[in-house]
């Protein structure tokens, strides 16, 4: 019985996803905190909402492929290396893909990109934050 009780701890974990709402936008402090939190708890998928734009954590210990929904989402976008800086990014789907490119606060950060395909792929030695703007309706 405890095997088949973790084996459905570890399925949950997995397709668990938290969606904060209005998270962002208000005072900065409470903002950095959320981010936080997210990277405190970085094995469970938490995305952060605001009206504006969505912000989430890609752990350095995937290959992500986001999948965009143009009708809601983009174009903008940016990757921001949070906790470390990273010593190589690569993407694809963007307009400025990032190739073993280097990110770090006070050189470069990936900010004001732009999505060009419906799936996005990041690969990181480092935890980013992704961010993509909202479509307003």
């Amino acid at each position: 019985m405890d095997s088949i009780r973790a084996e459905a701890l570890e399925f949950y974990k997995n397709v668990l996803c938290i969606l904060v709402a209005g998270a962002l936008g208000g005072r900065f402090d409470h903002e950095v905190g959320n981010i936080n939190v997210i990277c405190h708890f970085s094995s469970t998928r938490i995305v952060l909402l605001s009206d504006d734009c969505l912000i989430q954590l890609l752990p350095h210990s995937h290959h992500h492929e986001i999948h965009i929904q143009p009708s809601v989402e983009g174009p903008h976008c940016g990757l921001v290396p949070i906790g470390a800086p990273s010593k190589s990014t690569s993407t694809t789907g963007l307009e400025w893909n990032l190739t073993n490119t280097e990110m770090r606060f006070g050189v470069l950060i990936s900010t004001s990109n732009i999505v060009k395909e419906d799936v996005i792929t990041v690969r990181s030695d480092s935890n980013l934050l992704w961010t993509i703007s909202i479509r307003k309706t």
